[in-house]
C-alpha cells in the first residue's frame, strides 16, 4: 500500500513504492562534493593543466597592473597611486597563483608553496620592470634624452625601489593568503 506518509525515522519502506512516490534519488548525495565535468582519467588531472589556468590568469593581472602603472606614470605623469598599483598587482597575481598549490583531486599539486610564492614574487616584479621601461620608453619618445636609470631615478627618485617592494610584499601576502577560488 502506497501513502504520502514520509514515514517514521528508521522505517523500512517497500521497495515496491519506489516508482509511485518512493525516495530514490538519482544519484548519490556525495557527488554534489565533485568537481563540475568529472575528471577524464578516472581521478587524476593533468599536473601542467592545473598550472595553467592559473599562470594565464597571473600574467593577465600582470599585463593589467603594467597597464595601469605605465598610465599614472607614463600618461598622467603622476606618482599618486603608483605605490598602490604596484602592491594590488601583486596581491592579485599572488592571490590567482596560489591556486596551483592545491588539487581537489587529492594528487600531489603542481607547484609547492614556496615555489608558487618566487614565482608570484618574479611575475609581479616583472610587472614593474616592464611598466618602467615602458614608461622609460615613452618619455624617450616625447623627447626624453635620459638613460633608463638616470630616467626613473630622477623622475621618481624612491618611488622606483619603492615600487619593486610594494609589489614582491603583495605578491607574497596573497601567495600566502590565497587561493581563493576552488580549482
Amino acid at each position: 500500500m502506497a501513502t504520502d506518509d514520509p514515514g517514521e525515522p528508521g522505517e523500512v519502506r517497500d521497495t515496491r513504492e519506489r516508482g509511485r512516490g518512493g525516495r530514490l534519488l538519482e544519484q548519490a548525495p556525495s557527488r554534489r562534493y565533485e568537481p563540475p565535468g568529472g575528471t577524464s582519467d578516472g581521478g587524476s588531472r593533468d599536473r601542467r593543466g592545473s598550472l595553467l589556468v592559473p599562470l594565464a590568469q597571473a600574467a593577465l593581472v600582470a599585463a593589467i597592473g603594467a597597464a595601469l602603472l605605465f598610465l599614472v606614470g607614463a600618461v598622467v605623469a603622476s606618482t599618486v597611486g603608483l605605490m598602490f598599483v604596484c602592491g594590488v598587482t601583486g596581491a592579485a597575481i599572488g592571490l590567482v597563483l596560489s591556486r596551483a598549490t592545491v588539487d581537489p583531486d587529492g594528487a600531489p599539486p603542481p607547484l609547492t608553496r614556496g615555489a608558487m610564492t618566487g614565482l608570484a614574487i618574479g611575475i609581479a616584479l616583472g610587472a614593474v620592470v616592464l611598466a618602467d621601461v615602458a614608461t622609460w620608453a615613452y618619455a624617450l619618445r616625447e623627447g626624453g634624452t635620459l638613460g633608463l636609470f638616470e630616467y626613473l631615478f630622477e623622475t621618481f627618485g624612491p618611488f622606483v625601489p619603492g615600487e619593486l617592494l610594494a609589489a614582491a610584499l603583495g605578491a607574497l601576502w596573497g601567495a600566502s593568503s590565497g587561493p581563493i577560488q576552488r580549482p
